[in-house]
């Protein structure tokens, strides 16, 4: 079964392993719901994934923040008030082997361009010996760009029980690394979680070659589908471009509710 990252079991057990108290709850008309509870609060990341939706046992069920996976009116009957609105996220069907011809015009230049910069394309299950590096480039670009990230030691959690999972793709200039993407696979799906390039990786297009690259290598293990991330027009226009001109259908999550005591 598709699903997003946040409600497959693997991301759950990699959060069990850092103390974090995840627990699997049935509601009635979905899928076995992953849930985190905080403080005393319980709250469903990307979830509850519907069947057949059914507010009245969404209302009876422990949650009271839902962070929902699509837009829907069951949240309001069912007590919820939206206090975020919803963010919009890029997916790359696999299942069409035609994707690159909806990128545009101008995306598609920038891969061609790729394809002449010598660049040397590589795939690894993460190793933290060898591939430590690029979590120190991505703290750095973190300071430097004044954002924060997941923890690292999600992707170390990650990739305890599940390494063949964990994979990078790397891009590299004369041995030395210009580029690199992860990827979190998790059943049918893959999901782009960290990213780097230097300068001589943008003046490569390397991302172009790299994204091209993995959504290969993922086909070819019978995933579906790539979900490229959080598509921030405002926050991150230059990554919103890269993602949106790829060609992926960038559809809208629904949002965070949050159900009041009595509610």
């Amino acid at each position: 079964m598709e699903m997003p990252l946040q409600q497959h079991p693997i991301f759950g057990e990699a959060l069990k392993r850092l103390g974090t108290n995840v627990q699997r709850i049935s509601i009635s008309g979905a899928a076995p719901t992953q849930m985190i509870k905080r403080f005393g609060i319980a709250f469903a990341p990307r979830g509850p994934l519907w069947n057949v939706e059914d507010a009245d046992a969404l209302r009876r069920s422990p949650l009271r923040i839902i962070n929902a996976e699509y837009p829907s009116d069951i949240y309001y009957e069912a007590g919820f008030r939206r206090i975020m609105t919803p963010a919009h996220v890029a997916e790359l069907n696999l299942c069409d082997t035609g994707w690159l011809t909806k990128a545009t015009g101008k995306w598609r230049n920038a891969w061609r361009k790729s394809q002449k910069s010598a660049l040397k394309l590589q795939h690894a299950s993460f190793d933290q010996t060898v591939h430590d590096w690029l979590l120190t480039e991505d703290r750095l670009q973190q300071r430097q760009k004044g954002f924060r990230a997941l923890p690292h030691s999600i992707i170390h959690a990650y990739a305890a029980t599940n390494r063949d999972k964990v994979i990078l793709f790397t891009a590299r200039q004369k041995d030395n690394p210009v580029a690199a993407m992860l990827f979190l696979e998790h059943g049918p799906v893959a999901t782009y979680h960290l990213g780097w390039t230097s300068s001589a990786g943008r003046g490569a297009n390397a991302h172009y070659a790299l994204l091209m690259h993995a959504a290969d290598y993922f086909a070819e293990r019978s995933v579906t589908r790539l979900d490229i991330g959080t598509v921030d027009t405002e926050n991150a226009p230059g990554l919103a471009r890269f993602k949106i001109g790829s060609g992926a259908q960038v559809r809208a999550l629904g949002g965070t509710w949050i159900r009041m005591p009595g509610m």
